[in-house]
């Protein structure tokens, strides 16, 4: 569960004794409900964590943060402008309200950042006469316009009941041997752990799901053309009694219903009974067979290269879920951003100035979606050290793939991100094109130059020739759309 009230009081009063007089040195907001105030203090720098997040919820000194995604959240851009160079004039535990109340000042502006504890929990910024400058947290719903550019309202209460309740329950904030901030660490202690936890379980549990569902789908559907494939003796029985009725067309006597005839097999002579539908003639009859015979082959043979492309989405989700599962808690939480996402506090995915599809492994990929966006997507979303990608001389969109720090590309996740190069420019439909690629950190817009519009350098050039397979798996990765496949 999250800090007791107890804790709380226990935190916030360390904070208001010990980091009073600290400045705001960085923000990171790495998800709608999580958030890390850097404060500098004489000798050192410390990590405030406020977290809004249910059981999770807790005021606590970070050993480490999670990752900052690759596109900044508002709220984040919002900390930093109003905070970076503040200092820390106090905190308060308002404990009816559930809320945490951090107050900052420089050069007599006065910022507030509150940490609303309660079901469904959040962070606001609220300027020195109380108005709200900003808010995260995807909880906030109809408070949201509620509270733009308003006042800021406390929570409601909790009943004296609940608050009884929870004074009634002991602190858990042990100290240990040389805590600078002893119930701050404590509270890290009793949360962090359990945080990176549930975040790294969540993440996996997104990363696989498209691929677990495409995996459900896929098998359910191999299942029955597998069935289709295996209807070749089928066929053959309609061609074997065609042939025989056409030996024997003179035998046969319009509106019977069963006829028995002679057949010469390799195993000796049969005697082979037939039945008639009393509405065909003979020779309809004759044509009717070799009719089905032809049609059930031709579905054997569709069957049977469908058979093959399912057998292989089903082996390549496998093997995406095999590497999901395979991967460690630094490598999940690198890619935090699909927790922002799914929580909703960007709205909806379409909003943003790219598109993202699921390459190998579940690399994420973004595609601009046009020359305003591409700007967009090269200069605010990418990082200097994000991979940047072109299909070269052509007009097209910007392609990045979003790396960590000093990471490496898989070249699986390079062909991916080519082949969606190529495909969103002039050479879509081209068997092969070249596609050029080098960090963000080398791309450069030209003055006065028009929207989309590049020039960059160190560039590595390669030729790539389009597999079908591949660029039809990348296309069905895109989120909203179909469950991507590595």
């Amino acid at each position: 569960m999250s800090l007791r009230p107890v804790e709380f009081e226990e935190v916030v009063a360390e904070v208001a004794s010990r980091l009073v007089g600290a400045v705001a040195q960085k923000a990171w907001c790495p998800l709608p409900r999580l958030a890390y105030v850097e404060l500098r203090v004489p000798g050192r720098s410390v990590v405030l964590c406020l977290c809004a997040e249910g059981e999770l919820s807790r005021l606590s000194v970070a050993e480490d943060r999670f990752p900052t995604p690759g596109e900044p959240a508002p709220f984040q851009r919002w900390l930093r402008q109003e905070l970076t160079g503040f200092k820390l004039l106090g905190a308060r535990y308002l404990e009816p309200h559930r809320a945490v109340v951090l107050e900052f000042e420089r050069e007599a502006v006065r910022r507030r950042l509150v940490l609303e504890l309660g079901s469904p929990g959040g962070l606001l910024l609220l300027s020195d006469n109380q108005r709200v400058l900003m808010l995260s947290g995807e909880g906030f719903g109809s408070r949201r316009n509620l509270y733009a550019g308003a006042a800021w309202m406390p929570p409601e209460p909790v009943s004296e009941e609940a608050l009884t309740k929870g004074r009634a329950q002991p602190s858990r904030l042990e100290p240990q041997e040389g805590d600078v901030l002893p119930k701050l660490q404590a509270a890290e202690r009793v949360l962090g752990q359990k945080d990176r936890t549930s975040r790294v379980d969540a993440i996996r549990r997104r990363l696989a799901q498209p691929y677990r569902a495409r995996l459900k789908r896929s098998s359910r559907t191999l299942e029955k053309v597998r069935a289709e494939a295996a209807r070749g003796p089928e066929a053959e029985k309609h061609r074997e009694v065609g042939e025989l009725l056409a030996q024997n067309l003179h035998r046969l006597k319009r509106g019977a219903t069963q006829v028995s005839l002679t057949a010469y097999t390799e195993s000796g002579v049969e005697e082979v009974q037939v039945k008639l539908d009393p509405k065909r003639t003979p020779k309809e009859e004759t044509d009717w067979h070799f009719h089905q015979y032809r049609r059930l082959l031709r579905g054997v043979e569709t069957a049977r290269h469908r058979e093959a492309e399912l057998a292989r989405e089903v082996a390549h989700a496998q093997v995406a879920l095999q590497q999901i599962e395979a991967m460690d808690g630094p490598a999940l939480l690198a890619q935090v951003e699909v927790l922002q996402v799914s929580a909703g506090e960007e709205g909806p995915k379409e909003g943003l100035p790219f598109k993202e599809y699921v390459g190998h492994g579940g690399a994420r990929i973004w595609v601009g979606r046009g020359a305003a966006d591409n700007d967009a997507l090269t200069f605010k979303v990418a990082r200097p050290w994000h991979l940047w990608l072109h299909a070269r001389g052509l007009p097209g969109s910007h392609v990045v793939v979003p790396l960590e720090k000093n990471g490496d590309v898989a070249q699986e996740v390079l062909l991916d991100a080519a082949h969606l190069a190529l495909h969103h420019s002039g050479a879509k439909g081209e068997p092969r094109g070249e596609v050029s690629y080098m960090p963000v950190k080398f791309v450069r817009k030209l003055k006065g130059a028009s929207a989309g519009q590049v020039t960059y350098s160190r560039e590595k050039t390669f030729v790539v020739r389009i597999e079908p397979e591949r660029l039809e798996r990348l296309l069905k990765s895109r989120h909203g759309e179909q469950p991507p496949l590595p």
